[in-house]
This record gives structure tokens, C-alpha cells and sequence, in this order.
């Protein structure tokens, strides 16, 4: 009963307008004064503790690498890149969108990023090609669940530090549910092309992906260097995030060349204020944590299930639902720090592998960036589109309905999110 006290004071706190991490910290707040009978200075205690770790100095760290690398005129190389590549077949535009978005996720962590430095670039060549709007639109948020999921994703390593797993071998274990998912992806809009008659654009030639690739080694390099440097062993993530900044600093000031003193500061400057906005996420999740835990509520939750059925896969079914449904309301990263310390003693109890659910758990509440009504990356596509938004949900269904397909056998298949942390031992 008291736990239901915390999550109605939640609900109403964030449906009142309520930032997502003073509607955590205050219904934390809430419980402490009026149920717990407790002094207010656990909540920040707890807070403080929840930030306190070192392996999240590469949230701020990735935020801003990727920042420079969407200045630093590397996300047009790779556009170049992928268009060289498949650009000259039917729906060849809708697919270098997807595979510009992959690279690009394995740079920035950014659902949002991804979207906005891929969509600056992509809408409006696809609108210049004949592609529908809301279509072109709904494509390039969708693009955008990818960073999430490709390494380094900022969500999976809030993951590792609240699930208490390995940072590297969580990032790596993105790689595989994010390929899957983009490639079921590529599939519905080459579908989806030859049905609307959206033809490619120029012949493919050997020439042209040599000088493509050429021009954009250095930004192809920085995703190898990063995830190398990982899963060699060479230096941490949170070491890699530093590495990431520095390199994309040195690529866009003396290589491209197109990274000024002015946009350096931007960078810095929006690299601090979603950072502060994570920061305080991260905070406010702590202290809600720390009710949760102190109400038993996953040991209860626990016994309920296992009483209805010791199936895993009814687990699996019942946390794919249930955030799949968060997603529509919370952005990932408030749903990952809530929902993770109640689903991993009871996942433990079923015999489910805690890499295997990070993997499925990124990938759905990544769903969630392009899920109404809270969906970031479908008001970043429209806006860059210059779209209405209720247009552009209209178009974005179908691709729900194709992710959660993936979603669902991501979920099913262990091996999907597990072979590859699995070669690092």
C-alpha cells in the first residue's frame, strides 16, 4: 500500500507538468515525510549517492562527444558514405537513413542526437526526391532508436551501473538486438518503397564508395577506435567516452575542418545542460530506488509472479509489457533507473540472464523515443522536417509495430544480446 502511496504521487507529480526528475525526487520526498516518518536529508543523501559513481563520468563525456562529432561535419561524411554505398537502389534514400543513423549511433549514444544531426541532412534530400513528408519524417525518428542500443549508448551504461554488470560487456551486448533491429527495419521500407514507387538516385560505382570511404575514414575510424579500445581491454568506457571527445576535437579542427572556437563552445555548452538534465534524472531515480527497495517491492512483485508462473517467458512478457507502456509516458533513461532495481532480483529468481534482459530492455524503452505521446525523437523529426506532428505520428506505426516485432524476438532469443559479450570472456 505504501508503494502504491509512491507511484500515485508520481503519476500525479509528472501528469501535473512536473520535470521527470522532480516528479521522482519529490514523490520520494513525499513517502519520506508522510509514510516513512523519516528526516528529508535521506532523500538527498540518496540522491547524492545515486551520482556518485565514477563510471558515470562517461554519460557527460559520450553527450559531448557526440555533439562534436555532429558539428565537426562527421555525420555528413558517413551520409555521403552509406548513399555511395546503396543510395542507387529503389528506396536507397530510406536506407542510407538507417545505415547513416547506425554509424552515427555508434558515436553518440543519442537517440535524439542521432536523430537531429542524420535528420538536418536526410529530410530534406528525401523530400527533394518526391519521398512523402510525414513519411520521410517518421523514417528519420525511427533511425534515431538506434542510439540507444549501438555502443556507446548512454542508457545501457545507466543500466550497468544500477544493475551492477559490467559496463563494457553491457555496450557490447547492444550491438547485436541494434543490427537486428535495423536490419527488420530495412526490410519493411525497401517493402514500403517499391510499393510508393520511391526510386533510387544515380548508378552505383566502385569509384564513387572508394572516394566516400576515403573522405569519411576518419569518421568510420572513431566508432573502431572506441569500441576496439573496449573490447581489447585497452582502456575502460569511461576512458573511451574522454578518447571519443578528444578525437572528434582533433578530426573536426584539423582534419574536415569544419569545428570552430564557436561551435566548440556550443558543444560544451549543450553537452553541460543535458548532462545537468541526466544528472538529475539519475539523482531523483536514486532516492525512488531506495523506497522501492526499502518497501521489498521487487521480493513482493517477485512472489506474485512466480505464484501465477516459474516461466521465464512470462517474466520476459510481463516486463516487455510493461515497458513498452512506460515508454509512452517516460523517456529511457528514467525508465531504465526505475525499472531495473525491481526487475533484477526477480530476474534472478527465474534464471534470466541480466545481460540478456539489458538487452531487451534498452531495446524497448528505445520503442519508446518514437511512441506518442512522449516520443522525443518523433517532435525532433518533425520539427527538422517542418511537419505537424500529429501528421507525422500517422506514419509512424507501422514502424512501432515493425520494432516491437524485433522487440519481441530480441526478447525471445538470448543469444542475440548475449553472443557477443560472450566472446569477450
Amino acid at each position: 500500500m505504501n508503494a502504491a502511496f509512491l507511484f500515485l504521487m508520481f503519476f500525479i507529480l509528472l501528469f501535473a507538468g512536473a520535470p521527470i526528475a522532480f516528479s521522482l525526487g519529490g514523490s520520494a520526498f513525499l513517502y519520506i515525510i508522510f509514510i516513512a516518518h523519516q528526516s528529508p536529508v535521506v532523500v538527498l543523501q540518496q540522491m547524492l549517492s545515486g551520482v556518485n559513481s565514477f563510471t558515470l563520468l562517461a554519460v557527460p563525456l559520450f553527450m559531448m562527444a557526440g555533439s562534436l562529432m555532429e558539428h565537426g561535419g562527421i555525420s555528413k561524411r558517413l551520409v555521403n558514405f552509406a548513399m555511395a554505398l546503396v543510395g542507387h537502389f529503389t528506396g536507397g534514400l530510406a536506407m542510407v537513413v538507417i545505415i547513416s543513423s547506425v554509424f552515427f549511433a555508434a558515436m553518440s549514444g543519442s537517440a535524439v542526437a542521432t536523430t537531429a544531426a542524420i535528420g538536418a541532412i536526410m529530410i530534406p534530400a528525401m523530400y527533394e526526391r518526391g519521398y512523402d513528408k510525414d513519411f520521410a519524417c517518421a523514417l528519420q525518428a525511427t533511425g534515431g532508436i538506434f542510439g540507444p542500443l549501438i555502443p556507446p549508448s548512454i542508457a545501457m551504461v545507466l543500466y550497468a551501473v544500477t544493475a551492477n554488470q559490467s559496463v563494457s560487456t553491457m555496450l557490447i551486448a547492444g550491438i547485436g538486438p541494434g543490427i537486428f533491429m535495423a536490419s527488420l527495419v530495412i526490410v519493411y521500407i525497401i517493402f514500403v518503397c517499391r510499393k510508393r514507387g520511391f526510386t533510387g538516385q544515380g548508378e552505383f560505382s566502385v569509384k564513387n564508395v572508394v572516394k566516400a570511404f576515403v573522405d569519411a575514414i576518419w569518421a568510420i575510424l572513431s566508432p573502431l577506435i572506441i569500441l576496439g579500445g573496449i573490447y581489447t581491454g585497452v582502456f575502460t568506457p569511461t576512458e573511451s567516452a574522454a578518447i571519443a571527445c578528444a578525437y572528434s576535437i582533433f578530426v573536426g579542427l584539423f582534419i574536415y575542418r569544419e569545428l570552430t572556437l564557436k561551435k566548440l563552445l556550443q558543444c560544451l555548452a549543450g553537452a553541460m545542460k543535458s548532462t545537468g538534465n541526466v544528472m538529475l534524472i539519475v539523482a531523483g531515480a536514486s532516492a525512488f530506488s531506495w523506497v522501492l527497495t526499502r518497501e521489498r517491492m521487487a521480493a513482493s512483485l517477485a512472489r506474485a509472479m512466480l505464484n501465477i508462473s516459474d516461466s521465464p517467458y512470462w517474466f520476459i512478457a510481463c516486463t516487455v509489457i510493461i515497458l513498452l507502456i512506460a515508454g509512452c509516458f517516460i523517456d529511457a533513461a528514467p525508465a531504465v533507473m526505475i525499472l531495473t532495481p525491481i526487475f533484477v532480483p526477480i530476474a534472478a529468481q527465474y534464471g534470466i540472464s541480466l545481460i540478456h534482459m539489458g538487452g531487451y530492455m534498452i531495446c524497448a524503452t528505445s520503442i519508446g523515443n518514437i511512441t506518442p505521446p512522449m516520443g522525443l525523437n518523433l517532435f525532433m523529426a518533425s520539427q527538422v522536417g517542418g511537419r505537424p506532428i500529429h501528421q507525422v505520428i500517422k506514419e509512424i506505426f507501422p514502424f512501432i509495430i515493425v520494432t516491437v516485432i524485433a522487440l519481441i524476438i530480441v526478447a525471445m532469443v538470448p543469444q542475440i544480446s548475449t553472443f557477443l559479450p560472450g566472446l569477450m570472456r
